[in-house]
């Protein structure tokens, strides 16, 4: 596979690795060697090199001196800790939306929760998690902070490699997932943050679950 140079080489191959390490095709721990990627890609070491450093402010790729590149191991305490620094931004999310959310935020929002609920039905996981990390971009541009924006975008990639693991072990999370999101919206724009806390925490809750319980049967099969 050749690439171009385009404005970013390194961003270019940064995208293709984490692709793969997301959907499972580079697991972790696996080392990432770069002469291979160079070979594989056709592109200078320079460029790899650059691209593993993209990754692992990703929390894709770890780094470690003289051993090299390897894929992040996504751990039970990774996951957990994932998802409960994910759970304090929703709530923060949900609470500046409860202040400055108005009808047309709504309107929005309520156009990709319907998006979101028919990918989840048709079993369209590509589309479903899409949309998924769509639907949070807009809330968190709604809500107008922009240092909340980006925690929740840098969070997006190690979220979408565990929201993959979960999909592929329980397909019938999408639905779950979809309730979720639309409860989490209304109540948030109702201004119920007492009701926020305890959907946030139970999602938070039962994807660190789901996804633990994910990558251990991944494991097992290997």
């Amino acid at each position: 596979m050749a690439f171009v140079a385009a404005e970013s080489l390194a961003e270019q191959i940064a995208n293709h690795l984490a692709e793969r390490i997301i959907n499972g095709d580079l697991r972790g721990g696996e080392r990432l060697q770069e002469a291979r990627i160079v070979s594989e890609l056709e592109v200078s070491r320079g460029s790899v090199r650059e691209a593993l450093l993209i990754l692992e402010r990703r929390n894709l790729v770890t780094i470690l001196p003289r051993r090299g590149a390897f894929v992040t191991e996504l751990t039970e305490e990774r996951i957990r800790g994932l998802y409960r620094l994910y759970g304090n931004l929703l709530e923060m999310l949900a609470e500046k939306l409860s202040w400055s959310g108005t009808a047309e935020h709504k309107a929005r929002l309520d156009a990709l929760i319907e998006r979101l609920g028919h990918s989840a039905i048709e079993h369209d996981r590509s589309r479903f998690i899409e949309d998924n990390f769509a639907l949070v971009s807009v809330a968190a541009a709604c809500a107008g902070n922009e240092y909340l924006k980006d925690a929740l975008e840098n969070l997006r990639p190690p979220l979408h490699r565990a929201l993959v693991s979960i999909i592929q072990h329980t397909p019938k999370e999408m639905e779950e997932t979809s309730v979720f999101i639309r409860s989490l919206v209304e109540s948030s724009m109702s201004g119920d943050l007492t009701k926020v806390a305890e959907l946030v925490n139970g999602y938070c809750k039962r994807h660190s679950y789901l996804a633990i319980e994910a990558i251990d049967s991944q494991q097992t099969a290997d």
